[in-house]
């Protein structure tokens, strides 16, 4: 009972902080429901994005968000150049060929009005995945994985656009986006089927990163704010894992906590095991 046409379909949704190893788990569990039989896949948004051979609906939508989310984040700001990052390419294929995605690790005046924008542009391009792509394959009986689940990174850029000192909007419209997304990713059209959260300390994400890349990325820390480092990584990211632990908590989910040495096989091998039970109790049920 482990192919497409004798499991339900189900939404597996992975939350946790920067460098907790979302991806890693997303991939890895995709790829082992297949090697059990199970019809799965793994949807991002870039890859959706980057099928430039569709032209249909929401294709070319998500494309421009995609570009405009980070236009819009970086919005206002300089780099190290004093280059006007907003005045990157409007057109997805020229945006890519750009390589500008990444951004200057802290830009300097960003406009708070866009870093808010950025993150309810996102939040629009997560309800349209959901509407017209997780959902389709659900119904058709597929196991779906998505790299992160979208309440993460929408939260965290709200979180950063209330530390930014330019106050073209106010703090309390930020406060006011929040609740709307705390509700909206509570709402039963957006929730997984499967909810699984990743439980692993700021400062492990901080030294996993470091040991990766070398530094940080664009808004994982307060850089935005002009707090750049790892002591401002650790303030931003513990007071998200506080949030997503409590959500999580909230919804139901599946809360795995992480050791700092545990191996990734064993990460893998635990949320594997729980999303299997999950799929087969919805079998038994159905």
């Amino acid at each position: 009972m482990t192919d497409a046409t004798k499991h339900p379909g189900v939404y597996v949704g992975v939350l946790g902080l920067d460098g907790a190893g979302k991806t890693t788990v997303a991939r890895g569990l995709t790829a082992a429901l297949a090697e059990q039989g199970y019809a799965s896949e793994f949807i991002r948004w870039r890859d959706i994005a980057a099928r430039l051979d569709r032209e249909d609906f929401p294709h070319p939508t998500l494309r421009q968000l995609l570009v405009e989310t980070w236009r819009s984040r970086f919005g206002g700001g300089t780099d190290a150049e004093s280059r006007r990052v907003q005045h990157g390419p409007v057109a997805y294929p020229d945006f890519v060929r750009a390589d500008l995605e990444p951004g200057p690790p802290y830009p300097v005046g960003v406009h708070r009005s866009g870093v808010l924008t950025s993150a309810l542009l996102e939040f629009v391009a997560d309800m349209l995945i959901q509407a017209e792509f997780i959902n389709e394959r659900v119904a058709a009986g597929r196991i779906v994985v998505t790299e992160s689940y979208g309440y993460k990174n929408v939260m965290k850029v709200l979180r950063v656009a209330q530390e930014i000192p330019r106050d073209d909007v106010p703090r309390s419209l930020i406060s006011t986006a929040h609740d709307f997304i705390a509700n909206a990713y509570s709402d039963p059209f957006m929730q997984p089927d499967v909810g699984i959260f990743l439980n692993v300390s700021a400062e492990e994400c901080y030294r996993r990163i470091t040991s990766v890349r070398g530094s940080v990325g664009p808004a994982e820390d307060l850089g935005f704010a002009g707090r750049a480092g790892r002591s401002s990584f650790i303030e931003l990211q513990s007071a998200l894992l506080a949030e997503y632990a409590e959500m999580a908590r909230r919804w139901g989910w599946h809360i795995i906590d992480v050791d700092d040495d545990a191996p990734a096989e064993e990460v893998l091998a635990a949320v594997n095991k729980l999303v299997v039970a999950d799929v087969m109790s919805a079998v038994i049920a159905g």
